[in-house]
């Protein structure tokens, strides 16, 4: 059965976004007292463990925020002093929260039909401290800058993972996914902002048809993003 017009692309979604990639895929070591530790994988050309390099980042546990330190793997270049990290595929750069978090921010904003200042959250326990508006603003202006290649990113993450979809992945958009045109309006560049609401509504009309955690899908994204892997921009 394809959806209809008068659903929105989050519709029955919300038990699909309630736990960040920690709680749901096997990439983390968790310790008893909640630490997450990623080991990555060792780069191409003469590199060496060197230790680990820490950060806390807010992911959703049940639906709920909370700070977790987390442990990424160093590798230190062989004969020289220069340095990198493993980076786990829900740990934007220079973002203190988890890409799920991040994504349903920027949702909000972007599906918003009553006024930017007035978003529609996926789920009802967001709050400030999941991004004020202005931090909202910055991780929606970065997106939106690269919303053709994040579209492309998600989409070749549908396609590798549709095969175990009973239906072909054109039924899933039945009827189309055209943004709301009033708010359409309130973009400096609407194409821009058309582009970066169909990838996210393909992110959520995929996952519910799917079955599988929007942060799973995300990480499969990240993990066929064109550029370097820092860029990754939600």
């Amino acid at each position: 059965m394809g959806r209809t017009r008068s659903q929105t692309p989050e519709a029955g979604i919300q038990e699909l976004v309630r736990d960040s990639l920690f709680v749901v895929a096997g990439v983390y070591r968790r310790d008893a007292d909640g630490a997450l530790w990623f080991y990555g994988e060792r780069p191409a050309g003469g590199w060496h463990v060197h230790g680990w390099c820490e950060k806390t980042l807010v992911v959703l546990e049940a639906g709920q925020p909370r700070s977790v330190l987390l442990h990424k793997r160093r590798w230190l270049l062989v004969g020289t002093t220069t340095t990198c990290h493993s980076r786990p595929p829900d740990d934007p750069r220079v973002v203190r929260f988890c890409t799920l978090i991040v994504v349903l921010r920027i949702w909000a904003w972007v599906s918003s039909e009553v006024g930017l200042h007035r978003p529609r959250e996926v789920l009802d326990e967001v709050d400030d401290t999941w991004g004020s508006d202005r931090t909202v603003q910055r991780w929606t202006t970065r997106a939106m800058g690269a919303a053709l290649q994040v579209q492309q990113a998600i989409r070749a993450a549908i396609l590798e993972l549709r095969r175990r979809a009973p239906r072909p992945e054109e039924d899933w958009f039945r009827g189309g996914l055209s943004p709301p045109s009033v708010t359409c309006r309130r973009w400096a560049s609407p194409a821009l902002h058309q582009c970066l609401w169909r990838a996210l509504a393909m992110l959520f009309v995929a996952a519910n048809e799917l079955g599988l955690h929007v942060a799973s899908l995300l990480a499969e994204a990240r993990r066929r993003w064109h550029a370097q892997e820092d860029s990754f921009p939600i």
